[in-house]
């Protein structure tokens, strides 16, 4: 007599929890990269241009000066007295021996001394790593 693994009689107790998973972080991702996107529109900047301009890759605690000198600490409107609470916030989350990286974002448009205040703000705080985030600039090709 061949013997199932499952009897007819025996009651399914057990749920599967591997596919819930499964959507749960694929959802998570997509809500990730979309927060990503949808907080660099809200924050009005023009980008001045740059031909060593790369792509940012994101980073622990993203900085950006508006034309109006309004400044923003990850997607959220604050001044210079919040930069150094900031910067704590972030190295609570890092792991032992990692240090901070910061990417400052200023409108083209915007004055020198805004941008200038915020990057000392960011040095007294701790701050070494800093990158200023520009756009790329197309190079003109060169002919043969």
């Amino acid at each position: 007599m061949a013997h199932t693994s499952q009897d007819s009689d025996e009651i399914i107790s057990g749920i599967n929890v591997t596919p819930l998973v499964d959507i749960v972080l694929v959802l998570l991702i997509i809500f990730i990269v979309t927060a990503s996107f949808v907080l660099k529109s809200k924050i009005p900047i023009e980008l001045p241009k740059a031909a060593s301009g790369e792509a940012s890759q994101g980073g622990l605690l993203n900085l950006a000066v508006t034309r109006e000198g309004l400044l923003y600490i990850n997607g959220q409107a604050s001044s210079l007295d919040g930069i150094a609470p900031a910067v704590a916030e972030a190295r609570s989350r890092l792991s032992a021996g990692a240090t901070v990286t910061a990417f400052v974002s200023a409108d083209q448009g915007a004055s020198y001394g805004s941008f200038a205040a915020v990057v000392d703000r960011l040095r007294l705080a701790g701050v070494s790593d800093i990158a200023l985030d520009t756009m790329p600039l197309a190079l003109p090709q060169e002919g043969p």
